[in-house]
């Protein structure tokens, strides 16, 4: 077989006619030879709906031809690690601090950073603190990242311009949307829609993100409600649940604001991997990480940063990178992105 473990970038064209290679022997990957003739197997043909670059699996396993959904990942008992010479390669990269950095950020290759949340600047709004993490003023397309501490019940809170993914990263109590509570606890996600108005209230101090996405127009801070809520989509709160866990190899991650509870736009999800240093790749969506536990650093081609809880890394589409986790215990991390899809397909 010629094909490979991993997807292929392919640009196609709308309305053209594309002929998939199945069989995995085609000497033009990831598309049709007519190499299929000898064996009983058959290309999966399809027209492309828009002009766009898309990932079209490699492996030959995917659920979804001719697209990737990373099924390459299972192909192996252990996820793909950095390789002895990507590892020699980079030993010369310059490390950098957030402490030399303008506003708490360790500024990586191409755009990317890592950032210490707690030496950012701070906005009061009555009883909620609120941060700007990642915004369009640090080169952010579409993702929005804002942070919330509170101990007391805060005002309602509107974004016209982009659905919300709330991440409850500590302390319990409720996320009100348009008169509709959800209880919320850590590693929890919630999931508002475009123009719908939320209330946080604690029972104990709370520490919530807010990711954002696409719009990042102005949020409007509200004394009342219109009790305007989406009923065509009820459930809106993810919990951890190991049922739910998807495997990567020795990894796992589960998806918790994703198509299921309505949202289109982007995915949140959490994860887990071991001691380890990923292979150099990349993904076509926009990205934010933050870590819940463990330390190590990220990488790009010629710089990295380290990581530590609570410190929020953000990818843009397409930029190169490897999370390195040197914790014995693992590393624990949440994840958001956009657009929406799956957080185990990566090029």
């Amino acid at each position: 077989m010629t094909g490979k473990n991993k997807p292929y970038l392919a640009k196609l064209e709308k309305g053209k006619r594309y002929a998939w290679c199945a069989c995995g022997r085609s000497q033009n990957q990831p598309f049709c030879d007519g190499s299929h003739e000898k064996i009983d197997s058959r290309p999966h043909v399809f027209t492309a709906e828009k002009t766009e670059e898309l990932l079209l699996c490699g492996c030959k396993h995917t659920k979804s031809p001719p697209f990737c959904d990373g099924s390459h990942n299972n192909l192996e008992d252990a996820y793909e690690v950095a390789s002895d010479e990507e590892i020699a390669s980079s030993k010369a990269a310059l490390q950098t601090f957030p402490e030399h950095q303008s506003q708490g950020k360790a500024i990586l290759d191409g755009g990317s950073f890592v950032l210490s949340p707690d030496m950012l600047p701070s906005t009061e709004y009555g009883p909620v603190s609120v941060r700007s993490l990642i915004a369009q003023s640090d080169g952010a397309q579409h993702l929005n990242l804002v942070s919330f501490t509170f101990t007391a019940k805060t005002h309602w809170r509107r974004h016209d311009g982009g659905d919300t993914a709330l991440y409850i990263f500590s302390g319990t109590g409720t996320v009100n949307i348009e008169g509709v509570a959800f209880s919320a606890a850590p590693e929890t996600g919630v999931f508002v829609r475009q123009g719908e108005a939320f209330r946080l209230e604690p029972e104990t101090p709370m520490y919530v993100l807010a990711a954002i996405s696409p719009d990042s127009s102005p949020a409007h801070w509200l004394n009342a409600t219109s009790g305007d809520f989406d009923k065509n989509f009820p459930d809106r709160r993810v919990g951890i649940d190991p049922a739910a866990q998807e495997k990567m190899a020795d990894r796992f991650y589960q998806v918790l604001v994703g198509s299921e509870i309505g949202s289109e736009e982007m995915t949140q999800f959490i994860g887990e991997i071991p001691k380890s240093r990923a292979a150099f790749h990349r993904h076509l969506y926009e990205e934010a990480i933050v870590i819940l536990s463990g330390e190590g650093f990220m990488w790009t081609r010629n710089r990295k940063a380290a990581v530590k809880p609570g410190d929020v890394i953000y990818l843009p589409p397409r930029q190169e990178h490897s999370l390195e986790c040197t914790a014995p215990e693992g590393m624990r991390l949440m994840g958001v992105f956009y657009p929406a899809g799956s957080p185990a397909i990566n090029y």
